[in-house]
């Protein structure tokens, strides 16, 4: 069973829970399933706009640029991330407190949030208005990154608010991932908040065969946000000490801080020297954040993002493909697997039950339609073992789905497959020879 975080709970919206046994499917090709095109490609923008070859390190390492497989380029983070924080720290999955307010006001209201919770200091140092200078002139750049970040930001500044801390910080994920859920770095970083898997383990997030608790928005979130006060006590309140130590790691801003004390230097985060990753990493947030305050002043337009939660909690029950609760809730894969991008293999874990995020509007259809699934119907994916001969291409033809989407579910590099590598393959329309064979196998 997965655990939930206490303070998470509060705000659960769980409908009535449905327990209904599921277990991995063995090879049967018996379920129709639509298999949506790879939104995912698509929804990646065709422009790339490339503002920062900056490379940086949160936690440990330095890394290089971005790398996301089985999608078009993406919008660049306005920095490229590395190491990032603090296993065993479950999914925990919430909805905030609902809220009804008109669109065009709950817009507003979301910025205005926004503003009156920020609170680190305001420096227009020399590289603060080097990145300001940078964003306005890339107005649009800012705005689809923050457009892409709607399904999160509500819930990510909610919990900053719980929490008193300062709002700045909900808007981390711009600069470490563009709020892409599926980034991924060279060096071994995912997810919204960067996580590399040795700083993950020391925050206690989950990560095994089924599930990445780097990816998953709340679970991750809570980590982001358990680490940075963490950093902020060890450095005794300093906000910009603590945001660079995220980025670089807290030995490397000990060490600097040490170094300008024996040499009687001062020692705030501006007078530090450390890596220029992080120099500008923290300018970064604060430019952002300046022209957020007052965007007329520099041309830029916000995107109107609703001030409400998108996204409810549910209890799955047991394993449940994300192709199945796709169809429960009326909406697409790819908009369940960005509330979802911890589930790596698509499907919740076997012998189970989980915490699944859905869109708000969907809860009550879904719980309706859940309960009316039988064992046999909650799993289209089957598990095969490859054999000498196959490859991705005469496995995906076989289960009706493509070589794309076999190498998403089973996070593959390349097409390359060797014999008794493990697979989950997704199904489709089999036709009966395809289904024997795979049965037989």
């Amino acid at each position: 069973m997965v655990r939930i975080l206490p303070h998470v709970m509060e705000h659960m919206d769980y409908g009535e829970s449905i327990r209904t046994p599921g277990s991995y499917t063995t090879m049967s090709l018996t379920h129709s399933v639509w298999l949506p095109a790879l939104a995912m490609a698509a929804s990646a923008l065709a422009t790339h706009l490339h503002i920062s070859s900056d490379t940086h390190s949160t936690g440990h390492e330095l890394q290089g640029r971005w790398d996301t497989p089985f999608a078009a380029p993406p919008l660049e983070p306005l920095h490229t991330p590395a190491q990032s924080v603090h296993e065993d720290r479950a999914m925990s999955s919430t909805a905030p407190v609902e809220q009804t307010l008109d669109a065009s006001a709950g817009a507003i209201e979301l910025w205005e949030r926004l503003r009156a919770g920020f609170s680190l200091p305001q420096q227009v140092a020399p590289a603060v208005q080097a990145h300001i200078d940078n964003f306005r002139n890339h107005p649009r750049h800012i705005e689809r990154i923050l457009q892409r970040g709607e399904p999160y930001l509500f819930y990510i500044l909610s919990r900053v608010e719980e929490r008193g801390l300062p709002a700045e910080l909900a808007l981390l994920p711009v600069i470490e991932s563009a709020f892409d859920p599926f980034s991924s770095s060279p060096a071994g970083a995912a997810g919204i908040w960067q996580f590399m898997p040795a700083t993950a383990k020391h925050v206690g997030l989950r990560q095994d065969w089924w599930f990445d608790g780097r990816r998953d928005i709340v679970a991750a979130t809570e980590a982001a946000l358990d680490y940075l006060q963490e950093l902020q006590q060890r450095f005794d309140g300093d906000w910009l000490h603590a945001l660079g130590a995220y980025n670089a790691g807290r030995a490397r801003v000990n060490k600097a801080i040490r170094l300008n004390r024996n040499q009687g230097k001062p020692l705030d985060f501006w007078h530090l020297s450390l890596p220029g990753e992080t120099r500008n990493y923290v300018p970064k947030l604060i430019a952002l954040c300046t022209i957020i305050a007052n965007p007329e002043a520099y041309n830029v337009t916000l995107p109107a993002l609703e001030n409400t939660p998108h996204f409810t909690a549910v209890d799955t029950g047991g394993q449940l493909d994300l192709q199945v609760a796709a169809r429960l809730t009326g909406t697409s894969l790819e908009a369940l697997q960005r509330l979802n991008p911890g589930l790596i293999r698509s499907t919740t874990a076997p012998a189970s039950s989980h915490t699944l995020l859905i869109p708000r509007e969907s809860k009550q259809r879904f719980l309706e339609q859940l309960a009316l699934l039988s064992a046999d119907q909650r799993v289209l994916s089957v598990k095969y073992r490859v054999r000498w001969g196959d490859t991705l291409s005469t496995i995906a033809q076989n289960s009706r789905t493509t070589v794309a989407r076999l190498r998403q579910i089973n996070r593959l590099d390349s097409s390359r497959i060797f014999a008794g590598k493990l697979l989950i393959v997704p199904q489709g329309e089999p036709d009966e020879t395809a289904s024997r064979e795979l049965q037989n196998s």
